[in-house]
């Protein structure tokens, strides 16, 4: 498999174990966004909150007839919500990572999702993880990371607890036998 360290929109970024980022500890990273600004993505495997009905409120959402668990997303602007989904459609404004999954911060999408109307698949996240131009380079180029597909079945059918190992085994890398190479004379 060829990457472009340079463009890894729609690829994981799995956390090395020797990472020890209490932001990013174990976690599977979708990046959803990497030009020469720098990149954007969101964590899909931690959770932050066990249900996004409180959050309704805020919306002007009485009831919702689903609840799904809040994902912490990453780190910066904790306040703003992202919402991963597919099939893509059309919800304003939205970023389509590829032809099976888009990233939206409309309202309207949690809306829709309240009311049982919303997209088949869906991840609610608060936060982003985000990376200055060339930070995310460096950091792959320093073993921090791993980098493979991104995989709409890691996201959105697997427990949640089984996402980081998932996305390793993915690409043949068994995390307990991992090496680590930091700390080189």
């Amino acid at each position: 498999m060829n990457i472009d360290i340079k463009n890894l929109s729609g690829m994981f970024l799995i956390a090395v174990p020797s990472l020890k980022d209490p932001n990013f500890e174990r976690t599977v990273v979708l990046i959803c966004d990497h030009t020469k600004d720098g990149a954007f993505g969101l964590v899909v495997n931690r959770i932050l909150l066990s249900s996004f009905v409180p959050l309704l409120g805020g919306l002007d959402v009485k009831e919702s007839l689903i609840d799904l668990p809040v994902f912490y997303g990453g780190p910066v602007k904790p306040e703003q919500g992202y919402i991963l989904y597919t099939p893509v459609s059309s919800y304003n404004p939205s970023i389509k990572i590829n032809d099976d999954l888009a990233l939206t911060t409309s309202r309207g999408i949690l809306i829709d999702i309240a009311a049982g109307k919303g997209p088949k698949q869906f991840l609610f996240a608060l936060g982003f993880a985000g990376w200055s131009p060339g930070q995310l380079e460096y950091e792959l180029m320093t073993d921090g990371w791993l980098v493979a597909p991104m995989n709409n079945k890691i996201i959105f059918d697997m427990p949640v607890s089984e996402r980081w190992k998932a996305a390793a085994d993915s690409i043949g890398v068994d995390l307990t036998r991992l090496v680590d190479r930091q700390g080189r004379v």
